[in-house]
This record gives structure tokens, sequence and C-alpha cells, in this order.
């Protein structure tokens, strides 16, 4: 039995958020707040092959249902199949965090030390600051991340490079409807984890370097200490 070594300190109106790592990491972050973002990259790199999710980064639909399409200058097609028709979404960072609703063994495989946010967005707020420090960025989200696929359009112009050309003249497309970093595609075992992100949107990576870690120091005052 797990028992608690402090109790719930999220703000009223915050997410229940935790990180859960090793004992060495988890003593850098009360030390001195320090947190590692990771590229998309370098994510679907380090996965093992019973592990493997190679649409991380990428937003795709399916066509399990028959697309009949008729596009101006080209010739009627049906698209069908089992694949997906995905965008990779502009270069970013990733915090990983998850909620209450992880099995303890994935706790574990994490490293089995937990320690909670008091406030989400407090943290992300922090985390764009402390980024913009090191590199130029463009945007931040976070939440919740969701495993569903996106919707399709048919569209004039190339939405992505993973997009279908329908017709050339003038050119049609079929694209991914919308992209957003906050939902990935429904793959297993990813889709039982309980996963909240913090993603900092930036121009270009650190070296020109997809796995070259983001090395942050925040107030170590954003975490509590939860479970070992």
């Amino acid at each position: 039995m797990i028992q608690p070594i402090s109790n719930i300190q999220a703000a009223p109106g915050e997410p229940i958020v935790f990180r859960t790592t090793t004992r060495e990491v988890a003593k850098c972050t009360f030390d001195a707040g320090s947190i590692w973002l990771r590229s998309a990259e370098y994510y679907r790199s380090i996965e093992d092959i019973a592990r493997s999710d190679r649409s991380e980064g990428i937003n795709s639909g399916k066509m399990t249902i028959p697309l009949q399409l008729n596009p101006q200058g080209g010739t009627a097609i049906t698209v069908q199949g089992s694949g997906t028709i995905g965008q990779a979404i502009v270069p970013h960072y990733i915090a990983s965090f998850h909620g209450s609703s992880i099995p303890e063994s994935l706790r574990q495989e994490f490293g089995g030390i937990t320690f909670g946010v008091k406030s989400f967005s407090s943290l992300s707020a922090e985390i764009l600051y402390q980024a913009t420090r090191q590199v130029r960025c463009t945007g931040y989200r976070y939440g919740k991340v969701y495993y569903q696929h996106t919707g399709l359009t048919v569209a004039n112009a190339v939405l992505g490079s993973a997009a279908v050309q329908l017709g050339k003249n003038p050119p049609w497309f079929l694209n991914p409807l919308d992209t957003d970093v906050l939902r990935k595609s429904p793959v297993e075992p990813f889709i039982q984890q309980d996963e909240y992100r913090i993603v900092v949107f930036v121009t270009s990576y650190i070296s020109e370097d997809v796995n070259e870690p983001l090395k942050l120091n925040v107030s170590p005052d954003h975490f509590y200490a939860y479970l070992q």
C-alpha cells in the first residue's frame, strides 16, 4: 500500500496534476526547480518497439468510411483504408505530466517518485518565461492530452507535408482539418495514460538538434511532495 507523504495542495479550480520521475530527477526539481522539455521527435525516437508511437507530434485522420471525391480539374476518386492522413505540428518542446488515473505499474515505470503541481497554469506561464530566455518562442499550450483522430477537409492549399493531392488544375488536397498539440492518435498503450502537457512552440530547436533538451529552472515552490 502506497502511503501519502503530503496532502493534495492543488489550487482550487486547478487540475490535480502530478509528475513522476526517478529519485535523482525529483531531487533536482525540489532543489532547483529543474525541468527538462523535449521535442516530439525525441519522444518518437526513444520508444521501444512494443510502445512505438510514430504519431507523436503528428495529428491525423482516418478514412475507414470511403471518401468519394470529385475535385475541380481532377478525376473522381474514392479514398478508403486503414492508413492515416496527417500533418506534423510546428516545432515545439514538451513537458509531460499526469493526472490521478494512471495505473501503479506505469507510475513505477516512470520512476516511482511522484510530486504534485500546485498551479498548472502558473507553472505553464513560468516555463514559457524561462524558455524565452533561451530560445525564440512563438506561443504555448497546456492542458490534458486527448487521444482521438482529427477530421479531414478538402482544401485548395496543402497544409502539411503529408497531404494527399487530388487534382492538378487547380490543385486540391485532402488535409487534416486542424492540428492540436494536445491531441494524439488513439494508439495502444498510450491511450491508457492520463497525460497532461505544457508545450512551448519555438522557431527552431537548440543547436538545431531535436535530441537536445531545453533545460529550465523554475521556482521549486510550484511543487509539493506526494508519493514515493
